[in-house]
């Protein structure tokens, strides 16, 4: 009975010792939510220490079973993107020999209670076992009083590090 109980106890920890990881930019991210469904699922990561209510770096990998192309899914995003944040400027592109699209915009607040900026990059590709999967990277930022308080976020430079890994890293699903 000792054994089965030490073995049961130990169970989550090796569990979750096995758990999939991704490292950008230096930091490593870690399993934080899982939705499922008979769509797909989607899995959200996050670094350590951070929660689903207080972060400001997430990286979601979604695969969705029977979805548009991926040049179609990254259009359709950027078109409803654009319908919820009018002044919203976007990129966006793709690596047509790969079937492999992105986009990357900033989400602003829309109401005096949103406080928060974010910068958005998704990348859709084909999926070899069919649909597609779906990439996403987001850094948020938020603010008390004003946005001004985010002068200093170099958006551009942030950019400039993270696009081309995001669009050519071949990220490893386990």
């Amino acid at each position: 009975m000792r054994t089965l109980l030490l073995l049961f106890g130990l169970l989550p920890f090796a569990t979750s010792a096995g758990a999939q990881t991704f490292k950008i930019a230096h930091e490593t991210f870690h399993p934080a939510l899982t939705n499922l469904s008979s769509a797909g699922y989607i899995k959200e990561y996050l670094p350590a220490g951070q929660t689903s209510a207080d972060w400001t770096k997430s990286f979601g990998v979604s695969v969705l079973k029977k979805a548009v192309p991926p040049r179609s899914y990254i259009s359709n995003l950027c078109k409803s993107y654009h319908r919820q944040y009018p002044e919203m400027k976007y990129a966006s592109g793709g690596q047509e020999s790969r079937n492999r699209w992105f986009a990357d915009f900033l989400v602003y607040p829309k109401t005096p209670a949103s406080k928060y900026l974010e910068w958005n990059f998704f990348r859709a590709q084909t999926n070899s076992a069919g649909g597609i999967i779906v990439f996403q990277y987001t850094e948020r930022r938020t603010f008390k009083k004003s946005i001004q308080e985010l002068d200093s976020w170099d958006v551009p430079a942030l950019r400039k590090q993270l696009l081309p890994f995001l669009m050519t890293n071949e990220f490893v699903i386990k």
